[in-house]
């Protein structure tokens, strides 16, 4: 396998990574895998919310960490994105670090910024299990903007740590996409 073969993305939910991440598959002729589709197949399931609910965070966890460890050891080429908590997973952030010191995988850290991810929970609900507080009271902003705010404070510190390069989601697709591109194949190119 030559170096960093798999491009993972990494981020709180509705940073991009499905979007950029199909974007950035086809122009790399690549498989695109969503780690909580592979969750959910693994489980006969079809909802994160519901599954998340039904089997509790940390048997989700360790699904995604065992779907995650034999996704890299089949080191397949392919963009692989990953849940938005899938890093803070028990062995999860040792997993990526190792791969990454080997030159395995590249990892790519999108991020909107807090208030730019606060709009587009606002917008887009969805099957979103550890944001759905605001959902549950009559103030959506103000619960959007605290539920957003603390999984910043919680994760962006083990995001930065693992990430190659962070990609600013704000952009286009494709200006997001072409600074993924670049980022990527000058770091297999090393």
């Amino acid at each position: 396998m030559s170096a960093s073969t798999i491009l993972v993305l990494i981020g709180l939910r509705l940073s991009g990574k499905s979007t950029l991440g199909s974007i950035v598959a086809a122009h790399l002729q690549q498989d695109f895998v969503d780690l909580d589709q592979k969750v959910l197949q693994k489980l006969g399931a079809t909802s994160v919310t519901k599954t998340f609910h039904d089997i509790g965070e940390a048997a989700w966890r360790e699904t995604e960490r065992v779907e995650l460890t034999n996704l890299l050891a089949a080191k397949k080429e392919c963009v692989l994105s990953l849940g938005g908590g899938t890093p803070t997973a028990p062995g999860v952030a040792d997993i990526l670090q190792t791969a990454k010191a080997r030159n395995e995988i590249f990892i790519a850290l999108l991020d909107p910024g807090e208030i730019e991810l606060v709009n587009r929970l606002r917008n887009n609900r969805g099957d979103r299990p550890l944001l759905n507080a605001a959902q549950a009271s009559g103030d959506v902003a103000a619960d959007a903007a605290a539920e957003v705010r603390a999984l910043f404070e919680s994760r962006m510190p083990l995001y930065r740590s693992l990430a190659n390069v962070i990609v600013d989601t704000n952009e286009s697709e494709s200006a997001c996409a072409k600074t993924l591109l670049a980022a990527f194949a000058a770091a297999r190119a090393k």
